[in-house]
């Protein structure tokens, strides 16, 4: 698969989000000056969830540290802060249907609204939709290329990127 065709494969990543590539997640700056975070589409290469324990409103949080955990029914994944943050609001409705990070990432799924507190400092690690697609591209194209074990049940699925 050429780079150009991967892309095209990305054309889904919203604009107006930055994404945080090692850890999976996206930030959205709202005009408030808050901001909103959730999970990219490739949250599902760790299964299906079952569970969202996130840390609760008020929890001031390091970039990298844990803003809370998802559970499936072999592993609980810890939810790694894209940016240092005080978390001001956890998605409910995420909370009571942890599955719709999976079907609406960049939507419904939203997982925190957060006050950033060192974004002047940390906003360079964050990648545009462009250069995202750009970062992930190659590790797609490793990732579809290897074989899948049927005897792994971390619900893969390759029209869904990882």
């Amino acid at each position: 698969m050429t780079d150009s065709t991967q892309h095209a494969q990305l054309d889904f990543l919203p604009a107006d989000r930055l994404f945080a590539p090692e850890q999976d997640m996206w930030v959205r700056l709202d005009a408030d000056g808050l901001a909103t975070i959730g999970a990219t589409h490739l949250v599902v290469a760790h299964g299906q969830f079952m569970l969202f324990t996130p840390r609760p409103a008020g929890t001031a949080v390091d970039r990298d540290r844990s803003l809370g955990v998802m559970e499936t029914a072999k592993t609980a994944v810890a939810v790694h802060a894209p940016l240092s943050c005080e978390v001001i609001e956890v998605n409910a409705a995420v909370i009571a249907d942890v599955t719709s990070i999976e079907r609406d990432p960049y939507g419904n799924g939203w997982m925190f609204r957060v006050r950033p507190t060192a974004l002047d400092d940390e906003r360079a690690d964050l990648l545009d939709a462009d250069a995202y697609a750009c970062w992930l591209a190659p590790r797609l194209a490793s990732r579809q290329d290897a074989p899948v074990d049927p005897e792994d049940d971390v619900g893969f699925d390759p029209s869904r990127g990882y």
